[in-house]
């Protein structure tokens, strides 16, 4: 029997694309401080170099332990030593060679340059060479100072065909060319960043299903599986983010990311027990339910080590196990929803997604300093609050079809109304008695579109949808057909009509890979200006075209 794990299998994992070996991220970025992601290449101590003025890369990089301060060493022997700041960090295998440098002492709204070196005497040194046009980054402005905030957002990163050919990858570099373009502050990730089941001569799942036997009978201890499911994870971050265009982007913007469904597998969250138990049945064999649920759920385990390396590790910092998180920028405040780490469909009561803490915490956060001194809120949801046509989301979720797990994730699933409603009552509230516009930003669903979200009995209240989807899927031909153009979201009866959600969309649905940015400006009032600009691609594999853009008042 061959090997299970993905450790040094190399050229035996069929990607048709160099994977990941060295990379960073930049990750929170404060005033003062920064969140530096790395993946390394081997096991070791490794110094991270942080100037405010550019890097030289001529000769190879080392520490004067005179001065502690960088040094690089040319061919004749000559030294020069290099201006900024050293911080070191040990990596190991045990966090698959990923870390989190944390950088302090910052100057606000200063731009920094960065490279990283081995302290291992090999021959060449530089781990990640200097690069002046992206490996840079930009702390924060002080409040004080206003000025323009413009922000990126993308989701779905799968830019594989049924025939495992590459496709969209340019996307990447146009997002890249239009945030350097907009001077943009930082980008959002909202989800699938990487497919564990998109393309199916990697997919992860496959895998098991195909060798779950062997599994079985080599790894009977959960331990044991859980060191080989690990490895399948990790082999597929790798894959999926080895693309010099999205390091490119991800290590010149501070990035904040959240996952969905397919960091875990499609659909997560979303099944019934004997529907997750068949989504491991081999072909034409009714297998044993319970042994199947209980490899999901090892799956599931696994998925969150590798979320947390590869992603959640670079986002502001939380307690262990909670992928929510909020952080401040300018004039603005953001909460990212985990709509995947809670979410059971089984569940008895009906907090499915989110859970009760997770809604405590939000609710909090509107009534926090942090949420009252901004001029505009974002709120990260995963999967739209609007999109499919409620009489689809509700009458075709039949596990024949197909469709169940699909339309179960939607928030317009009858099953997670009240939910959505909690969530709903909570923003709406905030936005009529604040008096500030708050806005959803979506992925998920392989459309670009935005919608104004509006009450009848809270008329004041300013809540929009934004969502940005997808920026390498290969979209299916008429998916934006079934988007709601307009209507009320579907309730139960005990909800009064006047408080009852209606949704109207801004402008027709873009069915093609897109990214979004938005932008904020002052406004003499003491107010922001914000427009939402989505680009999207023509069809031709280099050409792109801002879409539309919307004021949002």
């Amino acid at each position: 029997m061959g090997k299970l794990d993905f450790y040094d299998l190399g050229s035996d994992r069929p990607w048709i694309n160099v994977r990941l070996t060295n990379a960073a991220i930049v990750g929170h970025t404060t005033k003062n401080s920064a969140r530096l992601w790395a993946r390394v290449w081997e096991r070791g101590k490794y110094w991270l170099l942080l100037s405010q003025e550019k890097i030289e890369t001529d000769g190879q990089p080392d520490v004067d332990t005179a001065t502690k301060k960088a040094k690089v060493q040319a061919d004749d022997g000559s030294t020069r030593l290099l201006p900024g700041s050293l911080w070191s960090k040990d990596f190991d295998v045990a966090s698959d060679l990923t870390g989190v440098f944390e950088l302090t002492a910052l100057e606000p709204n200063t731009k920094y340059y960065y490279c990283i070196f081995s302290d291992a005497a090999r021959a060449d040194r530089w781990e990640l060479r200097p690069d002046p046009q992206w490996r840079l980054f930009r702390t924060q402005p002080n409040l004080a100072e206003g000025g323009p905030l413009n922000f990126g957002v993308f989701s779905c990163h799968m830019p594989y065909k049924k025939n495992g050919d590459l496709v969209n990858i340019p996307m990447w570099d146009r997002l890249g060319e239009e945030l350097e373009g907009q001077d943009a502050d930082f980008v959002i990730g909202i989800g699938d960043q990487v497919y564990t089941d998109g393309n199916k001569d990697i997919s992860i799942w496959q895998y098991l299903k195909k060798n779950k036997a062997q599994l079985l009978k080599e790894a009977p201890t959960t331990d044991e599986r859980l060191k080989i499911m690990r490895s399948w994870y990790r082999d597929i971050y790798r894959g999926y983010w080895g693309f010099r265009q999205l390091r490119r982007v991800l290590g010149r913007y501070p990035t904040y990311m959240i996952w969905d469904d397919h960091e875990i597998m499609d659909g997560w969250g979303s099944y019934t027990r004997d529907e997750l138990g068949n989504e491991l049945d081999t072909i034409w064999e009714w297998e044993d339910t319970k042994k199947n649920v209980e490899l999901a759920f090892q799956m599931f385990e696994a998925a969150k080590t590798a979320y947390e390396e590869y992603q959640h590790s670079h986002n502001p910092i939380t307690e262990k196990g909670i992928y929510d998180y909020h952080y401040a920028w300018g004039q603005c405040a953001f909460y990212v929803l985990d709509m995947r780490g809670q979410r059971d469909f089984n569940r008895k009561t009906d907090d499915k997604i989110l859970g009760k803490d997770q809604m405590d915490r939000i609710k909090e956060w509107l009534k926090s300093d942090e949420a009252l001194s901004a001029n505009a809120l974002f709120i990260v949801s995963p999967v739209p609050l609007v999109h499919i046509k409620n009489f689809i989301v509700n009458n075709l979720d039949l596990p024949l079809l197909g469709l169940a797990d699909d339309l179960r994730d939607e928030w317009a699933h009858k099953s997670n109304w009240w939910e959505r409603n909690r969530l709903l009552d909570a923003v709406f509230e905030c936005s009529q008695t604040q008096g500030k516009r708050v806005m959803f930003l979506s992925g998920d669903v392989h459309i670009g579109a935005g919608f104004r979200l509006t009450r009848a009995n809270q008329s004041a209240a300013r809540v929009y949808q934004l969502t940005s989807s997808s920026i390498t899927y290969p979209i299916p031909p008429l998916l934006k057909l079934a988007v709601s153009g307009a209507g009320k979201l579907g309730d139960t009866d005990k909800v009064d009509a006047k408080s009852r959600t209606a949704f109207q969309i801004l402008h027709p649905p873009f069915g093609r890979n897109n990214f979004g940015i938005i932008s904020i400006t002052s406004r003499p009032d003491g107010d922001v200006n914000i427009s939402w600009n989505l680009y999207g691609g023509t069809g031709e594999e280099d050409e792109i075209v801002r879409l539309k853009e919307v004021r949002l008042e």
